[in-house]
């Protein structure tokens, strides 16, 4: 089979490769072009990245080279191409492939269909049970990186004539780096990534899979993990000396010394299992992963995403993975992209293995821990490169200065209780309820108080007593007698109302606290609750401004539409009430509805995580330059 590059490009082998892409998660690299917006940029601009291609002039984008770290803590980069250049690599790879694929030695068994490691672990077992007790490995250094391209490129040249389809296969390998912002030309060794780099190591390490075979030697290789079993210690030698000078003088490769050498076959790792001896027969056994238990009572789906955060409602591993995040547990895995994520919201126990925290500061993505009764345990929060101390100074002048603070509290508190005022009156409309316009009236009378309030403790005693009857309320705005509210209860909330509230307020908290860490204010620094031992306080102060809109209206949305009832929600020992599986994620699904509803703002639409983003900027300005600053109201 001659392999032309007409071939490579025809309309049929292009839109395999296009359906192949569109399985694959929606990403993009450096040039911005998404998988999912793939097929109408080809549409536009295939034809003349066809002819650059046939002109020979094309050159491929920008490759993004980053490091990755696995479990085991072994170090490896893989290479990131823009969209374009996956087409165009999957599309090669779909003719070369055709080419090797019966060519390879049946003793290879990585990156081919058909094979894969229970292949290779099988025939090893079979080879140990025939006599071959003495097993020869050989791991080369760092293998993909240490490729010779001239010498694969030769190996190449022995199936493939066509000069057009060389030189697209030589401008990958001579591709331009990304690395860590600095750029360079790529001389030795292939890309990780992309199926095409899989099938051009087997290529390269073919020659030496047929150079075993001659000498009849029992082997397995797997990519760059070689396997050769003999019967006897000395033969074990003999073969490790020929087959080491085979790899380093012949395919120029190094050989990673700690892990070559001769072992016995039995009890000794291969691919993830290990070999036992019973009644002469060779027995592979897998090497499970160990899981910890969580809160079993609510176990549910491993992973739920809402807009960009993630909740994870199950107990499993945390791991970087590529550059994404890597969530594995009993039920499977679940990749989750950085690059499109606000959060991670983590409900049970997880394992997070080391460099996770270092990746999350690295990609600045907040992880935020809650316990059952949907309060907050703690968060994760990247270095702040943002923070910046003269804001912190001028926070901490307004904070010290008691007629300044007193006066932005002030603002902060009417908002907050006019926002109830609002809720009251948009319900009262609808249900036109005597006892809804009486409260209406003494949240105007709070308000009134508060303009004439002459400290933070007397403004905050206002608003409490305000909140008071504002959830007095709670029972005429509701139309289910399932739930029945009577006073606020926190730390566990004894009632399913309660468990609502604290779910969805420890939400709405964070959210803004993700917010606020992405500028140079200080989250520790509050302007109504006072600073101190607490951890977090102006995001509190915020969210005043937002409870009733979002949290409350939740509630009371989910409750009059039946979309949640008792059975979602479970009693614990304590009398303490909390948020089944069921119902957290009917929660999580209801108050992201209400983040993204849109409500005008001086004449144009916004969703309320854009006021939550333009009120904290706001805020920020009043502190760093003395712009005066209007809490949100709610019209």
């Amino acid at each position: 089979m001659e392999l032309s590059i007409g071939d490579v490009l025809s309309d049929d082998n292009i839109n395999t490769a296009m359906e192949s892409l569109m399985e694959k998660r929606d990403s993009c690299g450096v040039d911005g072009v998404k998988l999912s917006e793939l097929p109408v940029y080809w549409s536009a601009n295939g034809d003349r990245i066809k002819k650059a291609i046939l002109d020979g002039i094309y050159v491929p984008g920008m490759i993004n080279q980053i490091e990755i770290i696995n479990q085991k803590g072994k170090h490896r980069k893989i290479s990131l191409m823009n969209s374009v250049d996956r087409l165009i690599y999957r599309a090669l790879f779909q003719k070369m492939n055709l080419l090797w694929k019966n060519e390879f030695s049946a003793c290879s068994y990585a990156y081919q269909d058909g094979k894969g490691v229970l292949a290779a672990v099988k025939q090893a077992a079979q080879y140990i049970e025939e006599g071959n007790i003495w097993c020869i490995e050989l791991d080369i250094h760092n293998f993909f990186d240490n490729i010779n391209q001239e010498l694969l490129l030769e190996k190449i040249r022995a199936e493939i004539s066509d000069e057009k389809v060389m030189n697209l296969i030589i401008v990958y390998l001579r591709c331009t780096i990304l690395d860590d912002h600095i750029t360079y030309q790529k001389e030795e060794g292939i890309l990780q990534g992309g199926p095409l780099s899989p099938l051009l190591s087997n290529i390269y390490m073919d020659a030496l899979d047929h150079y075993m075979e001659e000498k009849k030697y029992s082997f397995c290789r797997f990519g760059d993990d070689i396997n050769v079993y003999v019967k006897t210690y000395d033969e074990a030698a003999a073969c490790l000396n020929i087959v080491r000078e085979y790899i380093i003088n012949v395919e120029m490769l190094p050989l990673n010394q700690k892990k070559t050498g001769i072992f016995q076959g039995l009890n000794r790792k291969y691919l993830g299992y290990r070999f036992e001896e019973k009644n002469k027969k060779i027995l592979k056994k897998k090497e499970k992963k160990a899981y910890r238990s969580g809160y079993r009572d609510w176990y549910t789906t491993g992973i739920q995403r809402v807009d960009n955060n993630y909740h994870l409602i199950n107990e499993g591993i945390l791991t970087k993975r590529d550059f994404n995040v890597l969530f594995e547990s009993n039920e499977g895995k679940k990749y989750i992209p950085v690059e499109t994520t606000d959060a991670l919201f983590i409900y049970s126990n997880v394992i997070i293995t080391g460099g996770f925290l270092e990746f999350m500061n690295q990609v600045g993505l907040n992880v935020c821990l809650i316990d059952k009764y949907g309060e907050k345990i703690g968060s994760f929060v990247p270095q702040n490169n943002r923070r910046n101390i003269k804001t912190e100074l001028k926070q901490l002048r307004i904070y010290d200065s008691e007629t300044e603070r007193l006066a932005m509290a002030r603002k902060i508190e009417i908002a907050g209780i006019s926002n109830i005022r609002a809720n009251l009156r948009y319900y009262e409309r609808r249900k036109t309820s005597k006892e809804l316009q009486e409260n209406v009236d003494v949240m105007s009378a709070c308000i009134k108080q508060m303009n004439e309030a002459k400290s933070i403790n007397e403004l905050m005693l206002i608003e409490a007593q305000a909140r008071q009857r504002y959830y007095q309320c709670f029972n005429y705005i509701l139309d289910n007698k399932d739930f029945q509210f009577e006073k606020r209860t926190r730390r566990p909330p004894q009632d399913s109302i309660n468990a609502m509230i604290s779910f969805g307020n420890t939400l709405l908290y964070q959210r803004i606290a993700n917010e606020i860490n992405r500028t140079s204010l200080d989250i520790r620094i509050g302007i109504i609750h006072a600073a101190g031992s607490r951890q977090e306080s102006l995001n509190l102060d915020l969210a005043d401004l937002f409870k009733p809109i979002l949290v409350d209206r939740a509630i009371f949305t989910l409750i009059n539409r039946k979309v949640i009832s008792s059975s979602d929600f479970i009693e614990v020992e304590n009398n303490g009430i909390y948020l089944s599986k069921s119902g957290k994620k009917e929660f999580i699904k209801e108050f992201e509805n209400k983040i993204y509803q849109k409500v005008k703002i001086d004449g144009i639409d916004r969703t309320y995580d854009y006021i939550i983003k333009r009120e904290i900027q706001n805020l920020k300005r009043e502190i760093e330059t003395g712009e005066v600053y209007k809490p949100y109201k709610y019209v």
